[in-house]
Order: structure tokens, then sequence, then C-alpha cells
């Protein structure tokens, strides 16, 4: 598209612009850089930037707006009190808001050129009471930034290992159900949920050695305290655990 778009720049100028036309197609390669935006596609950079800024949206305007207008009276009251100062050499600093504008963002963003100061007391004076009020909201937003980061992450590691315990815990509802609904009278209702790796599980098993209902039951609760503890082991919650163990035994 970029290419497309260069070449017809150039039909359009014709002969006369050839060195526009020339300069065009070089700059023309520079958007090329875009390309980078693809490789981000999948990573989600700029939408987890988007969430962060969207979710302390309040916190930032906030912070914005105090600085601003601490930028603008810092700018205003500094012109106001170097704006009749001519220094030995006879230039004058400040010779208009604008300047005072220009030297408010460069300290406010502590980058600080020095190409601007105050040379009166009063100047400084003021100057530094503003830039000590001000610096400290302009460097909220990188606070408020760094911390919304860090909890977005908090909370995409909390996701992940949420996700993979929904498998254990949709086992562990199904076979907390089954428990419940079996009928401890029947044997055929709860001989076919139990652990088959546990050994002893067949009717004719328990009529060999003389077992009775009861002594199912038992084994029942048994075999699914050890689903409890399995269960465990792979990082349930205290509160599901108990209950599945309050219903079943209880």
């Amino acid at each position: 598209l970029c290419v497309v778009l260069a070449s017809i720049t150039v039909i359009l100028v014709g002969s006369e612009g050839q060195v526009f036309a020339a300069s065009a197609i070089r700059g023309v390669r520079f958007l090329q850089i875009l390309r980078m935006l693809h490789v981000d596609r999948q990573g989600g950079t700029w939408r987890l930037l988007g969430s962060v800024v969207f979710i302390h949206r309040q916190e930032l305007i906030t912070t914005l707006y105090i600085g601003f207008l601490g930028l603008i009276f810092s700018s205003y009251f500094v012109y106001l009190a170097e704006k009749d100062h001519v220094a030995p050499d006879g230039r004058q600093a400040f010779t208009s808001y604008a300047d005072a504008l220009w030297w408010g963002v460069i300290t406010m963003t502590t980058i600080g050129y020095g190409d601007v100061v105050p040379q009166t007391w009063l100047g400084r004076i003021v100057a530094s009471c503003f830039s000590i009020f001000a610096i400290s909201f302009f460097a909220l937003p990188a606070g408020i930034l760094g911390s919304g980061f860090a909890l977005k992450v908090q909370q995409k590691q909390r996701q992940k290992h949420f996700n993979r315990q929904i498998p254990a815990a949709a086992t562990l509802i199904q076979c907390l159900w089954r428990c419940h609904a079996a009928d401890k009278n029947i044997a055929a209702t709860w001989r076919v949920h139990v652990d088959p790796l546990a050994g002893e599980t067949s009717e004719h098993h328990r009529k060999q050695n003389g077992t009775t209902n009861e002594d199912a039951v038992s084994y029942k609760r048994r075999l699914f305290k050890k689903q409890y503890s399995k269960f465990r082991s792979i990082g349930l919650t205290v509160s599901v655990r108990r209950a599945a163990v309050c219903t079943v035994l209880y």
C-alpha cells in the first residue's frame, strides 16, 4: 500500500518535481517500520496498555488536570517575576509567556535543559515552590500505570491458576454428587462409583468376605477421603474440599 501511494504521488507530480518525488519515495520507506505492529498482534501489549489506562482513567485524569493547572500557574507567575529583568549582556530570558511555558514544561518533566532559567530571587522562589508542588503530580501517572500493570499481571496469573483448577473441581463435584445420590442399601448404585484402582470393588469379592452394606458405605467414605486428599494435593481450596466432605459424610 505504501509503494502504491508513493507511485501515485510521483505520477501526479510529474517531471517538474523530480527532487520532491525522490525524497518522498525515500521517506515512504520509513513506513515499513509499521510492520513491527504485526509482531504484537498475538502478544496483546496494546490491549494490556489500553485496559490499564481505562481502569485507572479517573486517577490519571485527576492527576493530569492538577498537574496542568500547576504548569499554567507556575509559568504565569514566573513570567510576571522575570519579564522586566534584563541580563548584563542585554539578553532577556522570558520575553513572552510562551518562553515561560517552555520553561515550565521542561522543569515539571524533570528534563531541565537550562537554556531558560529564572534570574531574580523572586522568580527563583516562585519556581522552587511550584516545582515541588507540580513535579509530585507529574510523577503520579507513572506510579499509577506501574501499579496497574502489576495488578493486571497478577490477575492474569490468578486466572490461569483458576483455569487449571476447573477440570479437577468438576471431577470432584461429579464424585460428590454420585456419592450423595447413591443409596446405601443398594450395592449396585455405589459400586460403579468406587475408584477402580483402590481394589476390592466387586460384589463377588464382598460376598466371599462376608461384608455388609454398612461395610460398603464405610468403604465408600474411606475412598472419598482418599479422593479428598488427592484433590487437596492439586491445589483446590479448603472451602470446596470441606463442603464436599461434609455433604457426603454428614
